[in-house]
């Protein structure tokens, strides 16, 4: 029931975050369209890359697939952006919503181990540079994910069956961070 409110709640700000931006907004069409990126974290797949289209300037669709420690791990959603007043603006505010993979086990040196999660997740940010063509921008966000117990129930598994150790824990939020070039 929990996870219904706060989907409604996220459902709920995007709206109110789209409407907005979209009454301040007074200037042309000179946001980016697309943009290619590097980088890390659950919008990337992991370690990999991110494409966003924006069929209109404050939403974009967007796809990330990479490198996850446990396989392949993708992901593909919806960016909603509150644009400055000004195409100049360095700062981009936005907040996302995607399903793909949100958690991974990896065993070292016992890969038959690896596991895969997924599940949707929720994040905020911001965008940093500028919107032009050729040109490109920071982004950093955090994510909340929305996980059944599955990791840990697999990882208490692992533990339980075969005493394998885990240094770390799944983490209850995940962040990102990388580089990408508007290419329209």
């Amino acid at each position: 029931m929990r996870r219904i409110y706060l989907l409604l709640l996220c459902v709920s700000l995007s709206c109110t975050i789209t409407s907005r931006a979209q009454s301040q907004y007074t200037g042309s069409d000179e946001f980016d369209k697309v943009n290619i990126g590097l980088g890390l974290g659950f919008d990337y797949g992991g370690i990999g890359a991110n494409v966003t289209f924006y069929p209109q300037k404050n939403v974009g669709l967007f796809a990330g697939g990479g490198y996850a420690f446990a396989g392949f791990g993708y992901n593909a959603g919806v960016k909603l952006r509150l644009l400055p007043a000004k195409p100049s603006s360095q700062f981009t505010p936005f907040i996302m919503a995607m399903y793909g993979y949100n958690a991974a086990v990896h065993v070292s040196g016992a890969s038959q181990y690896d596991k895969m999660f997924y599940g949707p997740s929720f994040g905020l940010g911001f965008d940093l540079g500028s919107h032009e063509e050729g040109k490109g921008q920071f982004s950093l966000a955090l994510f909340v994910p929305i996980r059944s117990p599955n990791p840990n129930d697999y990882m208490d598994y692992l533990k339980d069956t075969y005493g394998i150790t885990f240094k770390n824990k799944v983490l209850p939020i995940g962040f990102s961070v990388g580089y990408k070039y508007n290419l329209d």
